[in-house]
């Protein structure tokens, strides 16, 4: 409340300053030149709303061996953006048996996720999953990161680089596997406070089923599902 009054007193100041002196009260500013989430005079003249940022949002699900609804989202806007995915479950008379949502923050232009929803019931027949988006809020650092990865007979050992300048303060991945085109499994992980040069490493497990046996893949395909610091 405080520092709604201060800058309505500053406005105020300017104006009758503007008035007296004929100046204008300015102020300038350069964009954040780290993250993809700074922003431009070209930002003013685009429609950034929830409805036109979800309009270039795909999503897709497909169901694990675990019985685990994966959850694929693609972000096609041009700008970073979060996503609240939410899921419904239904039975064959489409009877909701179950819920889940998980939020992911500063998803990168063009930035591909892939989530698994952990409340996913023991049976169901069908599923609704809706995404909500709005531009971040978060630094995000999706074209600052190198990606590798390499299967060592164990797990999938994946590192990713901080090639910005900052701190990243979180940075999160999953590994999704394949039989053909049919996803099998799922495992994912997040690291924090990954220094400017450094580098976030995960060990993925192999996909198993309900019964926790292995389970044969022979593709899989890693995704980056957050790379951003907090903007305060």
């Amino acid at each position: 409340m405080y520092k709604k009054i201060f800058n309505y007193f500053k406005i105020f100041t300017c104006i009758v300053l503007s008035f007296i002196i004929l100046t204008g009260c300015s102020k300038s500013s350069t964009p954040n030149s780290t993250g993809t989430n700074a922003s431009t005079n070209s930002d003013k003249n685009e429609n950034y709303s929830s409805e036109n940022l979800g309009k270039n949002i795909t999503s897709s699900g497909s169901v694990t061996e675990q019985g685990k609804l994966v959850v694929f989202a693609k972000n096609n806007n041009n700008i970073a953006v979060d996503m609240e995915i939410e899921v419904e479950f239904y039975d064959a008379n489409n009877t909701i048996v179950g819920s889940d949502s998980e939020e992911l923050l500063g998803i990168g232009s063009n930035g591909e996720i892939a989530v698994e929803m952990y409340d996913t019931p023991e049976n169901f027949d069908n599923y609704k999953i809706y995404v909500d988006v709005e531009k971040t809020d978060e630094i995000s650092y999706y074209d600052q990161l190198e990606v590798t990865h390499n299967n060592n007979g164990e797990e999938i050992a994946v590192q990713v680089k901080n090639n910005s300048q900052d701190v990243i303060e979180y940075i999160a991945v999953s590994v999704v596997y394949y039989q053909g085109d049919k996803v099998v499994g799922i495992d994912d992980d997040i690291e924090s406070d990954i220094k400017s040069g450094r580098s976030a490493n995960f060990n993925l497990d192999f996909p198993y089923d309900k019964k926790y046996d292995d389970i044969k893949f022979d593709n899989y395909k890693v995704f980056v599902n957050g790379a951003y610091s907090f903007n305060w």
